[in-house]
């Protein structure tokens, strides 16, 4: 494939090599690379492979100038307008909020570590007869409650930010079904 994509530098208007590397990348199954060359043909890409090239384009945050470099696209060519929308993605607001991915997975760390903690603490405190036991549980499952509602509503925000709205529609109902039921639970704690 290395000798076609240089023929294809040489020339890339060239639709015979073009499509002969796109097939090639079909054989192999990688739909993200074919949608990559096939964007520029007559007959387009087939739309998995556009979805492909377009997630492709999301996860290395580019612009319109590096999608036509990496695709080998000819000047006279526009990008496909799914294409060109995985490329604005929304704005930079947006593209800021993609890079909370690796941040999602700590407060629900934070969560699995609190309800240890909260079961250790009552567990051993009522082994040993401590009559502050109860209390402590309370308290400890209230804490816990508050760091659920954190790591839910990052996760909402994750969510959204990478564009999967229903489950950020799910999300936020359970963000404020928990919120309220903490709520409710510290209320009547500290009354």
């Amino acid at each position: 494939m290395g000798a076609l994509k240089m023929r294809l530098r040489d020339d890339p208007t060239d639709p015979y090599v073009r499509a002969e590397l796109v097939e090639a990348y079909r054989r192999l199954g990688h739909t993200d690379q074919a949608g990559r060359f096939a964007i520029a043909l007559d007959g387009g890409a087939r739309p998995e492979e556009v979805r492909a090239y377009a997630a492709m384009l999301r996860r290395l945050d580019a612009d319109a100038k590096t999608a036509r470099r990496l695709s080998l696209m000819p000047a006279d060519l526009d990008l496909p307008k799914r294409v060109q929308r995985a490329i604005d993605g929304g704005g930079p607001l947006v593209r800021e909020l993609r890079r909370w991915d690796r941040y999602v997975a700590v407060p629900w760390t934070y969560v699995l570590a609190a309800s240890f903690l909260t079961l250790v603490a009552t567990y051993g405190l009522t082994i040993a007869g401590a009559d502050n036991a109860r209390p402590i549980a309370l308290w400890g499952a209230v804490a816990t409650g508050w760091v659920v509602v954190v790591a839910i509503v990052l996760t909402t925000v994750w969510c959204a930010a990478t564009s999967r709205w229903r489950a950020a529609l799910i999300w936020t109902c359970v963000a404020a079904v928990a919120g309220g039921s903490t709520g409710l639970a510290t209320v009547a704690l500290v009354t």
